[in-house]
């Protein structure tokens, strides 16, 4: 059992957290954290990244202008991402200017 105790914390945060923690106990606790380099490993092209690859090196704005197969997740500089693969979802990796560095699945 879980215990939280929240002072001051916002309501959206918190359902955030309890989201996260629901997530990690369906999926028997081994959801695991870390850096992107070391999280996205590479994965077949179910997300349509290589047809966007004129997109790179471009504002990440730019991907509301196509079709996505699947699912978006932008990923920032530093930013940890937990080792969850969703075999059509795009990933973005974007500068801190927005500017599109690597697109990839997962």
């Amino acid at each position: 059992m879980v215990v939280l105790v929240v002072s001051g914390m916002r309501r959206a945060a918190l359902g955030a957290l309890v989201a996260v923690c629901l997530s990690a106990c369906v999926m028997g606790g081994q959801v695991r954290m870390g850096p992107v380099a070391k999280m996205l490993k590479p994965q077949p092209d179910l997300c349509g990244a290589a047809a966007l690859i004129d997109v790179v090196g471009q504002p990440f704005t730019l991907l509301a202008d196509h079709q996505l197969v699947g699912p978006l997740r932008i990923l920032w500089p530093g930013q940890e991402i937990t080792d969850e693969v969703v075999p059509n979802r795009l990933n973005a990796e974007v500068t801190n200017d927005q500017l599109i560095l690597r697109l990839s699945c997962g």
